[in-house]
C-alpha cells in the first residue's frame, strides 16, 4: 500500500503534474510493442499523460492509480478508463490484459515483487510489460531520489539489471533493455 505521505504529494500536485513533470514523455510509450487490440493498463499512471498516447480504435486503455486526485486528471482525457487501485491488488481477472505500462512509477512501489507478480497474473501469455524508469546512475536522477527521500516518499530507485532480475523471476522474458540518458526502458513478454 502506498504511504499516505506519497499519496498526499500526488494529490497535492495532481492539477499541475503534467506541466511540471515530464510533459513530453507520452511518445516514448508508443515504442512498447503493445498489441494493436485488447486492454492496456497503465499502473501508477496518475494523470494519464502516457496512457493517452496508447489509444487507438481497438485498444481499451485504463489508468490504475492509488491517488484519486491524479485519476481525476485522467478522466479529463477522452477515452481513458480509470480505476483507483494499488499495484498489488488490481481488480481484473487473470490473463485478461494484453499489455501493462509502468512509467515513472516502479520506484514508488513499496512491494515491487508483489506488484510484478500481479502484472504476471493479469497479463495473457505473450502479453507485454513495459517499464520506463529514471536511470539512477545519472547525477540528476540521484538529486531527484534525494528530494523524494527528503519528502518522505519512501521511493527506491533501481538499476536496470535489478529490475530485469526481479521481473524475469516473476515469469517474464526480456525483449528490450535500453538506457537512454536519464531514463531506462525495459520491455518484457509474459511467458508460460
Amino acid at each position: 500500500m502506498p504511504s499516505s505521505r506519497k499519496i498526499g504529494f500526488f494529490n497535492l500536485t495532481a492539477p499541475i503534474y503534467d506541466h511540471v513533470f515530464h510533459p513530453a514523455l507520452g511518445e516514448l510509450c508508443q515504442q512498447g510493442g503493445f498489441a494493436d487490440e485488447g486492454i492496456i493498463v497503465d499502473i501508477g499512471g496518475g494523470t494519464g499523460r502516457m496512457a493517452v498516447s496508447l489509444q487507438n480504435g481497438k485498444r481499451k486503455v485504463l489508468v490504475a492509480d492509488a491517488s484519486m486526485k491524479m485519476l481525476l486528471q485522467s478522466t479529463k482525457r477522452a477515452g481513458l478508463w480509470v480505476v483507483g487501485a494499488d499495484a498489488v491488488r488490481l481488480p481484473f481477472r487473470q490473463g485478461c490484459v494484453a499489455g501493462i505500462l509502468i512509467a515513472d512509477a516502479y520506484h514508488h512501489f513499496q512491494n515491487r515483487e508483489e506488484a510484478i507478480g500481479e502484472c504476471a497474473r493479469l497479463l495473457r501469455k505473450g502479453g507485454i510489460l513495459y517499464i520506463f524508469e529514471p536511470n539512477i546512475k545519472k547525477f540528476t536522477v540521484k538529486i531527484v531520489a534525494l528530494l523524494e527521500w527528503m519528502l518522505g516518499m519512501k521511493s527506491r530507485f533501481f538499476r536496470m539489471s535489478e529490475i530485469q532480475s526481479l521481473v524475469i523471476g516473476c515469469g517474464f522474458k526480456a525483449i528490450e533493455l535500453k538506457e537512454d540518458g536519464a531514463s531506462i526502458r525495459l520491455c518484457f513478454e509474459r511467458i508460460g
